[in-house]
């Protein structure tokens, strides 16, 4: 065989291979439950909505690149409220409308990429894509997180377009274990909020712990501690946009916005007093820090 189709042949299973490490990445494969479809290997809520025949996983087309994408969207449901649309790669508590469990993965992967159109009903709401690798520990019987990465959108796009979503590394252990959360709205769910997704693929390889965090001069925060307002002040090689999630001790989320300059204000005058911890993500890149409110 020729060489250089033979280097062709390779690339194209490379490629073959990397899209199906996620079962249905690209969300081609359906099948007909109870008179509704359900993408193969995702989970979502039809279960507890069609009976009302309402659904908040639909069966999109066409796709960005196929014949089908998913489609995700809140809705309000008889004696449930509102409804998000999600979907769980793996499977999903009803109840909870949380992630149970995932499926099997043991690549150290640098980001998430996919097509999306997202449309929140207002931006008090937010559409969002969530990962999590995680690995057995046999001493401890527990799950141990390996990496873990998140993406919010409180804006609105009606064209397809390329997205990534950037793991942060707790470990350099390999994975065993992967779960895809992909929904509509936040914990607040808004009827109408939407999101459209296809063609998953993890990229990249991360070998430590440190590759994807930010330079801690990156970014400062002052005065800290604080009670009424914050200064977050981005250094002069900063490529913007850049996201900035904070979090209470919790883990929820108490504010989230896009910066495009280096210096931006915050009244955190409501906030109660405790620490917190500022996420800061650029398009490839993030990094933590602590602020106290006193």
């Amino acid at each position: 065989m020729n060489r250089h189709l033979q280097i062709i042949l390779s690339l194209l299973i490379v490629s073959v291979l990397s899209k199906a490490q996620i079962p249905n990445n690209s969300f081609e494969f359906w099948t007909i439950t109870s008179g509704y479809q359900t993408p193969d290997n995702w989970d979502n809520l039809n279960l507890i909505t069609y009976s009302s025949g309402i659904y908040t996983c639909i069966k999109g087309s066409p796709g960005y690149s196929g014949a089908s994408y998913l489609y995700l969207i809140s809705k309000a449901i008889p004696g449930k409220g509102i409804v998000p649309g999600v979907a769980v790669c793996g499977e999903i508590d009803t109840i909870t409308y949380q992630p149970k469990s995932g499926f099997s993965y043991t690549e150290r992967p640098q980001s998430l990429s996919y097509f999306i159109q997202f449309m929140p009903y207002d931006p008090t709401d937010s559409s969002s894509v969530k990962i999590l690798l995680t690995k057995w520990n046999q001493a401890q019987l527990k799950r141990d997180t390996i990496a873990y990465g998140e993406s919010y959108f409180n804006s609105m796009a009606h064209s397809w377009f390329n997205y990534s979503t950037y793991l942060n590394y707790f470990s350099s252990s390999d994975p065993d274990s992967a779960i895809i959360v992909i929904s509509s709205s936040s914990s607040l769910p808004k009827e109408g909020s939407y999101i459209y997704v296809d063609d998953l693929q993890f990229n990249g390889i991360v070998i430590g712990i440190d590759e994807n965090r930010l330079n801690s001069n990156y970014v400062s925060i002052s005065p800290n501690p604080s009670s009424e307002f914050i200064t977050i002040k981005l250094n002069s090689e900063t490529a913007f946009p850049v996201e900035v999630i904070i979090y209470d001790c919790f883990g929820d989320i108490i504010s989230k916005n896009s910066f495009f300059s280096q210096s931006n204000v915050l009244n955190i005058s409501n906030w109660s007093k405790g620490i917190y911890t500022v996420q800061v993500r650029n398009e490839k890149n993030i990094l933590n820090k602590k602020l106290l409110i006193n």
